[in-house]
């Protein structure tokens, strides 16, 4: 460290501001918080002897930082629903919010083979989707669809939301997603 601070003695002012303005243009919000909370904890310790090598620490962990990758939000497609049922739990998906009667919002999953085949969800609320169930079971098909789901949702990197009408189907499905190790689909009553 000490050598470092010796070095950065001997490069010129004009290299080292245009250094520290480069690594300000590429840095995070996070690394320009962390940056300006430790400058003004030196400021304020400017009287004790080493402030000036965690200055040029700090500038070189900053200069290191690397942009945060950013992804494209999902392409959600709309499916028209087949089901014509009259039944209560029809008019319980549909009133899902992000929900359009007789369509699905839909993500294409990437099948094994390269084939793309789509994942259905009842509506979509900003990065989550909806799913809801008018009564929780741990079936086969179920277990399935719900598995589909999470992994549908982790490959476009977002949150899935099941929306139960009690209680008790809250607790069914956390105690699903437990048993099938799902971390990514949340749960919650809405009524009806």
């Amino acid at each position: 460290m000490i050598d470092a601070a010796i070095a950065a003695e001997d490069t010129p002012a004009r290299i080292q501001a245009s250094r520290a303005a480069s690594a300000v243009a590429n840095a995070s919000a996070r690394d320009i918080g962390r940056v300006t909370g430790t400058v003004a904890g030196n400021v304020a310790l400017a009287a004790a002897p080493g402030a000036a090598l965690s200055k040029a620490a700090t500038l070189r962990r900053l200069r290191m930082a690397r942009p945060r990758t950013t992804f494209d939000p999902p392409q959600i497609g709309w499916v028209k629903e087949t089901t014509k049922s009259q039944k209560p739990w029809r008019a319980y998906n549909d009133a899902a919010t992000g929900a359009q009667p007789g369509w699905a919002p839909t993500l294409m999953r990437t099948m094994a083979d390269g084939s793309k085949r789509p994942v259905k969800f009842d509506g979509i609320q900003g990065d989550y989707m909806i799913d809801r169930k008018w009564k929780v079971v741990d079936a086969p098909h179920a277990r399935a669809q719900l598995l589909r789901q999470s992994e549908e949702l982790a490959e476009h990197r977002l949150i899935g939301t099941w929306e139960v009408p009690t209680p008790a189907q809250k607790a069914k499905a956390l105690k699903l997603f437990k048993k099938m190790k799902v971390t990514n689909i949340h749960v919650r009553v809405v009524r009806p």
